[in-house]
């Protein structure tokens, strides 16, 4: 199959109009960018009734089912009439094309898509074809009246892989089920094909088995959930809400054939052998029954809970599984197998002498033990099972498929060898990462994932060869949803990135360009706000950033938009912004700290909401540091973090730098000898994770870098009464000096007190902007 599509790969670089033919196809506005497109002159109108010609099968019945359903808020009536008969519109059958390929041919007085056997090409086809109709028919306050004018085009188009994925998790947070159904209609449109259904997790048991009842009326139930981050307050917060929900067997069914009448296959995720809270409080007997009372988890963490490998667990499991393989048909299914610890393991009594009968080295070949004898089971029913990539941890079982989660690392290694692998690295494909500046976005669990990151990911490795790189097939977003609580923030997380994946998924690279993809999507936008899908909205706001010129001898600040066709206007330490602010040309120079306030507009009207961001600009922005010891991490920046212009904020990680050791040396290297008098920084409090303010600041200046002078020492307090992760400010201020260089010398927080997490460890110091006056 790999081959297929590469062969077919070839033949639309061979017989493609080149990029003037891709440039074209940017007018037409299809999402995802077909893969060849022939611009030709003239419209097809589309109104009043018109035959459609349907190929015998329920398939393509399907096919023109939804088509009809697609137009019902129009005046434009379909009725089916046998393939052999003249038609307005043609759904034909082609068997040289390969399976999802399709050839769509849109004339001034005929339209014709054709596919082979399988008519998802049909439906593939069907899905370019609304796009190429106006928005507005998807308006469901208004009946869409006027003539449908569609563009006249020839498209012959295929996937670039066979697995285009998107994983829902209610395992954390219930969805209903009338969401579920939106997001495989938004799938649908996009050509995604595999729904990837997180069912079970530490939070919530979300699926009905009937051999256990109790898995559903003690598990997917919590009395409350944390607020915020699990690592940001102390004590913990919660909202005192009840949680619940789960699909019954029914609501499943209605579920996969919804997904199937849409071409999609639905794959389930019952977790194992770790991520099983809510199923140990249902059963705890499947626990290792180490004393520990079982509770579904009402915040979010890695948890030692795990199924204990005895007789009466895989007698459990494998119950569990036939009745989830009753009700999807899937040819795979999702076990899960990340984030399991080996706590419980170690301690049990019954795991050890299991190890010893079965000659296994340690916990990690236990787990993979586990891991296969699922495997046999799933097998023996004809299914095969899919993975997260620690699965690999001890050997990897025969047939199994690896998802690559834990950067690309584990996929490289499986396709090595020979398994099949679906690409989903967390930098690349985690949607619950923030898409916009983390300071004033919704709450998400951290990173920073922006559209244009997304759309720019190529899931083969170089690293791998072409042999190598066809074990690869394919690669999926996933939506994990600890902090997603309601339908409208599922869709402004999954939207419009999920857009920019699609084209990942199905455009072969040389026909990607993102340049015409923001241009599509700029367009896109009007069929997801009649759609009712809450999308993400800074793709017309002002993304800002910072960096020090080492040429210019200043501090610019850049401003961008993905909204073509748009200007940006600005203001410095000024809120109002209007279409008669500074309009953006250039990087703006600053030369001390200032507030950036912008807006996008277009036609002389704003598009979005004004953004803003400071910045630190000072006698430290820019110079070069060394660390002693080097910094234990640096999530961005590295190498000039400290002094990049840009301060850290409490509630994400990615701009802190850290420091595993209780005293810190930094010596900065200004870029003149200068007069200085103060130096500031900030450090980080979070008790959760073990970070702790710096108790002490020392600092001495030198003019050669090898004699310093101290010019003061500072005793650091704080309000520890505070109940939330906090950035606490400290500075230092001196007589006025000469120096060239400047060295901070800093004892950290020290051994984590008495009443706190991690009480006696040595505490971590997470430090932001060297700021130096």
């Amino acid at each position: 199959m790999k081959i297929t599509y590469c062969l077919l790969a070839v033949s639309f670089v061979l017989f493609s109009c080149g990029r003037g033919s891709d440039d074209a196809a940017t007018e037409y506005g299809i999402i995802p960018m077909p893969n060849e497109v022939a611009p030709m002159q003239g419209m097809y109108i589309l109104q009043g009734e018109k035959t459609v010609a349907v190929p015998s099968g329920e398939a393509a019945m399907k096919v023109f089912h939804y088509l009809e359903d697609a137009l019902k808020n129009t005046s434009v009536t379909l009725k089916s009439i046998p393939e052999t008969g003249q038609a307005d519109i043609c759904l034909s059958i082609d068997s040289s094309l390969p399976d999802e390929a399709y050839t769509l041919e849109v004339s001034s007085d005929k339209i014709n898509i054709s596919s082979n056997e399988t008519a998802a090409g049909l439906f593939y086809g069907v899905q370019s074809l609304l796009q190429l109709m106006p928005a507005a028919i998807y308006d469901g306050n208004r009946k869409y009246e006027e003539e449908i004018r569609i563009p006249a085009a020839g498209i012959t188009d295929a996937p670039r892989f066979p697995h285009r994925g998107a994983m829902m998790d209610v395992g954390r947070n219930f969805l209903p089920k009338e969401e579920v159904l939106k997001f495989l209609d938004l799938m649908a449109f996009y050509k995604l094909n595999k729904f990837h259904f997180h069912l079970t997790d530490d939070q919530g048991w979300r699926i009905e088995i009937k051999k256990y009842p109790k898995l559903t009326e003690i598990g997917s139930y919590r009395k409350r959930t944390q607020i915020g981050h699990s690592d940001y307050y102390f004590p913990r917060r919660y909202d005192g809400k009840e949680k619940r929900g789960y699909y019954t067997q029914e609501e499943i069914k209605e579920i996969v054939k919804y997904a199937s009448d849409r071409f999609i296959t639905v794959i389930p995720e019952i977790e194992m052998p770790g991520h099983v809270s809510a199923a140990l409080a249902s059963y705890p007997e499947l626990s290792c029954g180490l004393g520990k009372t079982y509770v579904v988890r009402d915040y979010f963490d890695v948890f030692d809970e795990v199924y204990c490998p005895k007789e009466h667990t895989f007698e459990f499991l494998e119950d569990v599984l036939t009745e989830v393989m009753e009700l999807f048909p899937s040819r795979y299914i999702h076990i899960g197998g990340d984030e399991c610890p080996k706590k419980a393991w170690k301690k049990c009594a019954h795991c050890q002498s299991l190890m010893k009968r079965k000659g296994l080295p340690d916990e990690e070949a236990l787990q993979s033990w586990f891991i296969h004898r699922i495997e046999q089971f799933v097998n023996s029913k004809g299914r095969d099972i899919i993975g997260w990539d620690e699965i690999l941890e001890g050997g990897l079982a025969p047939n199994a498929t690896v998802m690559s989660w834990r950067g690309e690392k584990g996929g490289i290694e499986a396709a090595r060898q020979k398994h099949k692998v679906i690409m989903t690295p967390g930098k690349k494909c985690y949607f619950d990462y923030y898409q916009e500046s983390p300071e004033f976005a919704p709450l998400a669990i951290g990173g920073f994932l922006p559209l244009d990151t997304v759309y720019n990911y190529n899931p083969l490795p170089a690293e791998l060869t072409p042999e190598e790189q066809a074990y690869i097939i394919g690669v999926q977003a996933n939506i994990w949803g600890e902090y997603i609580q309601t339908p409208e923030y599922f869709e402004y997380m999954a939207f419009p990135r999920l857009l920019a994946m699609s084209e990942v998924q199905w455009t072969e690279p040389e026909h990607k360009d993102f340049d015409s993809f923001v241009r599509r999507l700029d367009k896109e936008f009007k069929r997801l706000d009649y759609c009712g899908v809450n999308a993400c909205r800074n793709f017309y706001e002002v993304n800002l950033a910072g960096a020090w010129n080492d040429s210019r001898q200043t501090y610019e600040v850049t401003l961008k938009t993905f909204c073509p066709d748009a200007e940006i206007h600005y203001a410095v330490n000024d809120s109002t912004v209007t279409a008669s602010s500074s309009l953006y040309k250039n990087p703006i120079p600053l030369n001390e700290d200032a507030t950036i306030y912008s807006a996008v507009y277009k036609d002389g009207k704003p598009l979005g909401k004004v953004t803003r961001k400071s910045f630190a600009v000072n006698k430290a922005t820019g110079c070069d540091y060394t660390c002693h010891p080097e910094a234990g991490w640096e999530h961005l920046n590295k190498g000039f973090g400290l002094t990049d212009g840009r301060c850290g904020y409490a509630r994400d990680m990615r701009r802190w730098i850290s420091f595993y050791q209780d005293s810190v040396q930094i010596v900065v290297e200004l870029k003149k000898p200068q007069k200085v008098r103060e130096v500031a920084f900030s450090s980080l409090w979070r008790p959760v994770n073990a970070i702790w303010p710096a108790r002490e600041l020392s600092v001495s200046v030198s003019t050669d870098g090898k004699t310093f002078v101290p010019v003061g020492t500072k005793q650091l307090t704080y309000d520890f009464t505070l109940t939330e992760g906090t950035r606490f400010p400290a500075s230092l201020s001196f007589a006025e000096t000469e120096a060239v260089f400047v060295r901070l010398e800093l004892l950290s927080g020290g051994l984590c007190p008495k009443g706190y997490y991690h009480e006696g460890q040595q505490s971590e110091l997470a430090m932001d902007e060297i700021e130096i006056y």
